[in-house]
């Protein structure tokens, strides 16, 4: 059976990106997943697409949360990934 973890790793993101008042780079929040920037960005583009997040680029740039965090349903995020399976058999 494999494993579909991107939504429980952006809920993890999601949750850094809560506590940190300033932007967090695709690189950072990566580590936290033990992936590849370019995989994180891929998995942010759709939050970014829903209005949840946002990216700034260059020098002190990186992805904030564009709304509160208690106003995104774990639906929103679901849906936000293009509702992927959550396990394939």
């Amino acid at each position: 059976m494999k494993r579909n973890s991107q939504l429980s790793d952006v809920l993890h993101v999601l949750l850094h990106m809560a506590e940190d008042d300033r932007p967090v780079t695709s690189e950072a929040l990566a580590a936290t997943m033990n992936t590849n920037p370019v995989v994180l960005r891929r998995m942010m583009g759709g939050l970014r697409d829903a209005g949840f997040v946002v990216s700034q680029k260059g020098h002190g740039g990186g992805w904030v949360l564009s709304c509160a965090l208690d106003r995104i349903t774990l639906s929103d995020v679901y849906q936000a990934l293009g509702a992927p399976q959550l396990v394939s058999l």
